[in-house]
């Protein structure tokens, strides 16, 4: 067997978290064309379909979602054996504040990887929203954040798109009733409002059977089959739920909107930071670091 080309997959992780191949052409600094015929070679390569294309945007097949850790796996691998032979003498402390649906997915294992590439480096993390994080940014108490960029009182440095899934337990029929059971995200979360806004758009009638603010506790209710609910594709639990669609007479899902936020440190410090912030760039596939970051629309959670 060939060893999958990291090409391919960085193409199908970009098109993955930005939902359109458009998009992804555009942040990996391709044509669209070029795009497309990298993810045909892929799903060549893997014998399956790995997306499903439609006039608004493309989604990730069962295959798809199955091979996409897989794929941050492998080029985050690259990215570590980079940062190894020459990861240099960094040193300093860098305070990270990010979203609770960021601190949940794939991330906290990458910077885990981070403090590997860079032990001279103390990272002190803080899980919060995007109105506390911003005024933390503000008051000089974290150098770098994740946040919504609706809610930061600040110039975003690279701001990102990633789409979202509508997700039941396995098993779940979604209308075996005559309202739709919705596990809803409570605490001002602004893409709830909008999966309400396409359900009612789409003349689907709906009732919120489980409100909470925290992650955890709405997978929980949607793995129990209380209802169903949205989620990025990092925070969905593959062995119990399962993504639903248009088979399953669902609306398209919202978007939801991130940005990447650093405030001016001195002195030595600053080149942890920016280490930092490199990092993030390149594992969150936003952009080239230093200032060659992508921007997009924003507005989310």
């Amino acid at each position: 067997m060939r060893d999958l080309d990291s090409a391919l997959l960085r193409a199908f992780v970009t098109v993955a978290e930005t939902g359109a191949v458009s998009a992804a052409a555009a942040r990996l600094a391709r044509t669209q064309a070029a795009v497309s015929m990298q993810l045909r070679r892929l799903e060549d390569e893997v014998g399956q379909r790995l997306l499903d294309r439609s006039p608004r945007g493309v989604r990730l097949t069962e295959a798809g979602h199955l091979l996409l850790p897989y794929a941050h796996t492998i080029l985050g691998a690259s990215a570590d054996a980079r940062r190894a032979l020459s990861a240099g003498q960094v040193s300093g402390t860098v305070r990270l504040g990010m979203l609770e649906d960021i601190a949940v997915g794939r991330l906290p294992r990458a910077l885990r990887r981070f403090s590997v590439a860079y032990p001279q480096v103390a990272l002190e993390i803080v899980v919060d929203t995007s109105s506390v994080l911003s005024t933390r940014l503000a008051e000089g108490a974290l150098d770098v954040i994740v946040a919504d960029p609706a809610l930061v009182d600040a110039v975003p440095l690279v701001s990102w798109t990633q789409p979202l899934f509508w997700v039941g337990a396995r098993g779940f029929d979604a209308f075996a009733e005559d309202e739709l059971p919705v596990v809803a995200f409570g605490g001002g979360c602004l893409w709830q409002q909008s999966v309400l806004t396409a359900l009612r758009r789409a003349g689907v009638a709906w009732r919120i059977v489980c409100t909470s603010t925290s992650l955890p506790a709405v997978q929980s209710a949607v793995e129990a089959g209380l209802g169903v609910s949205v989620l990025l594709d990092g925070n969905i639990r593959h062995e119990s739920m399962r993504v639903l669609g248009r088979g399953d007479r669902l609306p398209e899902p919202p978007s939801a909107d991130f940005a990447l936020f650093m405030r001016e440190t001195p002195g030595a410090q600053a080149a942890a930071v920016q280490t930092l912030y490199d990092f993030l760039c390149e594992e969150l596939n936003i952009g080239a670091a230093g200032g060659a970051a992508l921007e997009h629309d924003a507005a989310s959670h």
